[in-house]
């Protein structure tokens, strides 16, 4: 078993709905380049599955990702490859179909590795002459940053890792590549023809081919709304997230958002709202994320959130725009209603004049009111942004030195418990931005001087200093980045290098590539500012006319490095001097607008308050084995789908299910239960809701279904509900001091189970006497071990079918020891506990 335990469970899989893999009219692959645990929040794989799945409902979809560090280190030691179907447990050279997600530039690094483990090779040229070999089909966020993939002569590319890029939201497009592709594959059609066909067809789609252009893929309805996402198994199985913006409408020197993935447009108020409900009812989440670049920029977000905490019992709102803080009235009040305790702001520039030249169009007025409304209200956690481009002279610092010399008066002043964070951030001057025209910063020491600098500052007032990536992970995604072709050989050889990203590159990656670019003609030129002719790799994406406006933004930006910015007397923190946006309007007009701004804030605050109150509902509920590798989140999140399949508009009043038992007493007794080893069967949930009386009739009638289901004989394979084997109240006081359970072995373990239970009983000093029955064995636990509630009895039965084992044990056994005494002779067996009963 991996140490990341599964992601794709049965109950997964059956969500999944692939058919047998070897019968599948395709195989598709969809890979990401980082571990679940870093991307299980992110959802372009989740886009991908779903388009894949309309496109070709009779398809095997499955997902890669890259394996953890310990996990590698186990599959290296089976010889097995790290990128492989968590569905199948197929090898990517087994696929048709293979869609790389690629987040950011650093995870190209992790790319070779699936080429090189599966015998693919790394070589589209070769590939496209093989039918055999499956395509491999590139996009995400960072797709403009991938030049590092192509191989360039002349100008012209003549190879590349991957057989095309894909730029643009994938909406609507993604099924048309992989309809189209597959219908190739089945006529036996070359490669060329089928990427041909494809690109002509398929805005976006760039086939890695000279005689090809494309544009960028804006979604006509963005932002596109996923309200049925697959779920998989994780830590944050009942977080989902519900699109309300796309795109930026800042336009920051520095940042592709609002260049690369313009234009800014936000979803209908009356659309949100019809597609929260049917997000909590095909996700079962009790978490959903406003998902947007800055929430605050969607003009009805006071209204947003009320709706979303209707139906949901927590609403997160992650990145937002100072400027728009200070300047929303109610803003800040409606955040703190909503239950948000931790901000980041991106305050980017250490002074006027460096958010200038990064155009961050936020005043120190705007900053300090910020920052003084959060402490004032007391946050849990605040954490300020900034970006270190090798450009801070002595009079930034010392604007910022006042700065934190403001906060920290006014922490005291207010006597605020806020946790303060200062994170910075080396400067990326990436592609399609004015500063990928800049001169780049190479000078280690220069920059470490200068958040050391940083760091000094906030020693002083006493705030906690973090850097946001080590120099290697800068310099390496700096050169990849903006290198583009000219590391294609580097790339190439990382697996054979032995260089992996997964959080962090090693110092011998990027001392690497450092010196592998430095061997180049070219380099000197890379280093330096950049012509106005200058283009990046991708170049054919945008016009004549908007690589000049770009040029034109980084001349202005460049202007304000050449003086030194003098601010008036800082705003002291406290003094609100910010310019409301009700200002502007009429007194009437700004009158009313407040007061539906504060109606909102006491909304929010009302449901709020209400859900602090909701009172539980316990149930016993009996689930299938396909729930015994489930995470506490998925399991959570699963029975609420469950109940919401079985009785009609169960969503709109089932609010949030905690698992309560096993839980407590009983945590150390399954301690790493669903990923040493599976737990199922009995269990207890509390339910929560608006009124226990309804939730009272929910169950009621989910039980009813459930047991006409069972005595018809009706099959419910392919719902959530399949797996709810019961569901009844249970009194909430009691506490049981007792677990019954059982658990099978093979045929082939029968000769040692018992001796497996005799170590394990041994192990815990627990005396027993064994009596031998009818094919199997019985333990009767000595008067005194009975008091130590470890194991109060126990017998086994062996048959040819395999070894029976049943179980009644207390609140201090061990039962990851047994998973592992059992897994040392069955290594192979996937051990799954069930429970029968609790008492």
């Amino acid at each position: 078993m991996m140490h990341e335990g599964k992601i794709v469970t049965a109950a997964v899989a059956a969500d999944m709905a692939n058919p047998v893999f070897e019968l599948a009219s395709a195989r598709i692959l969809i890979v990401r380049l980082s571990p679940f645990r870093d991307i299980e929040v992110s959802y372009s794989h989740l886009v991908l599955f779903d388009e894949a799945r309309r496109a070709l409902p009779d398809a095997f979809i499955d997902f890669a990702f890259l394996p953890t560090a310990p996990d590698r280190k186990l599959l290296n030691a089976k010889c097995g490859a790290w990128f492989f179907g968590r569905a199948s447990g197929k090898p990517p050279s087994e696929f048709d179909i293979i869609l790389v997600s690629c987040s950011f530039t650093l995870e190209l690094v992790n790319l070779p590795w699936l080429f090189a483990q599966s015998g693919i090779p790394t070589s589209r040229a070769e590939r496209l002459h093989n039918n055999r070999i499956p395509f491999v089909f590139l996009g995400g966020s960072s797709a403009v940053t991938s030049g590092a993939l192509l191989q360039i002569r002349e100008g012209l590319p003549v190879d590349s890792l991957v057989d095309a890029i894909f730029f643009g939201e994938g909406e609507g497009r993604i099924a048309e590549i992989v309809r189209t592709a597959s219908e190739g594959q089945k006529q036996n059609a070359a490669k060329q023809v089928i990427l041909s066909e494809i690109a002509a067809q398929v805005k976006g789609f760039w086939p890695c081919s000279p005689e090809w252009k494309t544009e960028r893929s804006i979604c006509e309805d963005r932002p596109a709304v996923l309200t049925s996402p697959l779920v998989l198994n994780g830590e944050y199985a009942g977080h989902a997230k519900l699109a309300i913006t796309a795109g930026c409408t800042g336009h920051c020197s520095f940042c592709l958002e609002g260049w690369d993935r313009r234009p800014f447009r936000e979803k209908p108020f009356l659309e949100l709202s019809n597609a929260a409900l049917a997000l909590k009812k095909t996700t079962g989440a009790s978490d959903v994320e406003l998902f947007s670049y800055n929430f605050n920029m969607h003009h009805e977000i006071l209204n947003i959130v009320p709706v979303m905490g209707r139906y949901f019992m927590h609403v997160s709102l992650m990145s937002q725009r100072i400027d728009l803080l200070a300047r929303i009235p109610h803003l800040l009040a409606a955040e703190f209603a909503a239950g948000k305790r931790s901000f980041t702001l991106g305050i980017e520039g250490i002074s006027a004049r460096m958010r200038q030249y990064y155009h961050k169009g936020i005043s120190d007025e705007q900053i300090a009111d910020a920052i003084s409304a959060i402490l004032e209200g007391n946050a849990r956690e605040l954490k300020l942004f900034f970006i270190l481009s090798g450009y801070e002279k002595p009079s930034d610092f010392d604007e910022l030195h006042t700065l934190f010399d403001a906060i920290g008066r006014f922490k005291e002043q207010t006597r605020a418990s806020t946790r303060i964070i200062i994170s910075a951030g080396y400067l990326v001057r990436l592609p399609f931005t004015p500063l990928q025209f800049a001169p780049l910063a190479c000078d280690r020491t220069d920059l470490e001087r200068i958040s050391a600098t940083i760091e000094s500052l906030c020693n002083e007032r006493k705030l906690e200093f973090r850097l946001a990536a080590s120099f290697e992970d800068y310099w390496t995604d700096q050169l990849l980045s903006i290198a583009g072709p000219q590391a294609h050989d580097w790339l190439c050889a990382c697996a054979e290098s032995g260089f992996v990203y997964d959080t962090h590159i090693s110092r011998q990656a990027a001392a690497s590539l450092d010196a592998f670019l430095r061997r180049k003609k070219e380099f000197p030129a890379l280093l330096e500012e950049k012509t106005s002719d200058y283009r990046p790799c991708f170049s054919f994406l945008e016009s004549d006319a908007h690589w000049n406006l770009l040029r034109a933004h980084y001349e202005r930006a460049a202007s304000y490095l050449e003086f030194s910015h003098a601010p008036k007397n800082q705003p002291k923190l406290g003094k609100r001097r910010a310019q409301s946006a009700l200002q502007s309007a009429s007194t009437h007009s700004a009158l009313s607008i407040a007061a539906e701004k504060t109606q909102a804030v006491s909304t929010i605050a009302a449901l709020m308050e209400a859900k602090s109150h909701f009172q539980p509902l316990v149930v016993r509920i009996r689930e299938d084995s396909a729930l015994a590798f489930a995470t506490l989140a998925y399991e959570s999140s699963w029975l609420i789908r469950a109940i919401s399949t079985l009785v009609p508009n169960a969503e709109r009043a089932l609010f949030e299910c905690r698992q309560i038992v096993p839980g407590n007493a009983w945590d150390k007794v399954f301690s790493r239960a669903g990923i040493e080893y599976g737990l199922s069967g009995e269990k207890w949930f509390a339910l929560y809701g608006p009124d226990t009386r309804t939730l009272q009739k929910i169950v009621n009638a989910a039980s009813r279904k459930i047991k006409a289901s069972l005595q018809s004989g009706q099959s419910t394979a392919a719902l959530p509900s399949a797996y709810l084997l019961d569901i009844e109240p249970q009194d909430p006081g009691i506490i049981p001091e007792e677990c019954a359970l059982s658990f099978s072995l093979p045929q082939e373990y029968n000769s040692f189970v018992g001796r497996i239970i005799e170590i394990w009983l041994g192990k815990q000093d627990v005396h027993f006497t064994g009596k031998k029955i009818e094919n199997g064995y019985e333990y009767l636990v000595a008067h005194s071990s009975l008091n130590k509630r470890i194991l109060l009895s126990a017998e086994y039965h062996t048959s040819s079918s395999g070894s029976f084992v049943t179980m009644r044990i207390g609140r201090r056994a061990d039962m990851l020891l047994l998973s592992d005494y059992l897994h040392k002779e069955a290594s192979d067996h996937e051990l799954i506990f069930n429970i029968e009963h609790w008492e």
